[in-house]
């Protein structure tokens, strides 16, 4: 590579690692009380930082990775972030809100390597698969209040997970999961039914 490409891709990596250093900074001045690690990455339009709703006591961990677009070419529906209160994005998570909502509600934690998409693709036989519209109906992840995803799950498009629940690790969620209940697996499916400090198996009707 000449002198010249070499000034170009250093320029390019410059202008990128500062622009990242900006949008981060500018999160982190907005909400005072959110606890964030530097290597975190925001990735949002400049003007969508309204799209952006950060609760107190929120914490962003290392390398999470945070995309919101409020408008996109490929979806009618806005994008659009909401941390609640005390909520944990944990290390290596990724967020993708653009083409609908990501939601985690007030102390839920969604932990290490999972991933929340907000639009998938739409499929059509002979079209781009990378560059077609994305799917508006069925768009959005909805974390509910005092929900913990365990590490390494995917939280799919129009998945809804109720309050007081918990994902186990490696879970891939779609659809609705009802509040107060262990769920887990590929996909996820209900594995326990908590009722206060007890919780009930499923199919075992001794307990019910």
């Amino acid at each position: 590579m000449s002198v010249a490409g070499h000034s170009l891709a250093l320029g390019r990596e410059a202008r990128s690692r500062a622009a990242r250093w900006i949008l981060g900074h500018r999160i982190r001045a907005r909400h005072p009380t959110l606890i964030c690690d530097p290597t975190a990455i925001w990735d949002y339009g400049y003007r969508d930082i309204d799209a952006i709703q950060i609760g107190v006591g929120v914490s962003v961990l290392a390398h999470a990775n945070i995309t919101v677009h409020r408008y996109s070419p490929r979806s009618r529906v806005e994008g659009k972030l909401i941390l609640g209160d005390g909520a944990i994005v944990s290390a290596g998570v990724v967020i993708i809100a653009a083409g609908g909502v990501v939601r985690i509600g007030k102390n839920s934690a969604v932990a290490a390597n999972s991933v929340a998409v907000a639009a998938n693709h739409l499929y059509a036989p002979g079209a781009s698969h990378l560059h077609g519209a994305w799917d508006e109906e069925r768009c959005g992840v909805i974390v509910g209040d005092n929900v913990w995803v365990g590490a390494g799950c995917v939280l799919l498009p129009g998945c809804l997970i109720g309050d007081d629940t918990v994902i186990g690790a490696g879970s891939v969620v779609r659809g609705t999961v009802t509040p107060g209940e262990i769920w887990a697996g590929v996909p996820a499916r209900r594995i326990m039914t908590l009722t206060g400090f007890a919780a009930q198996p499923e199919g075992d009707a001794t307990k019910s």
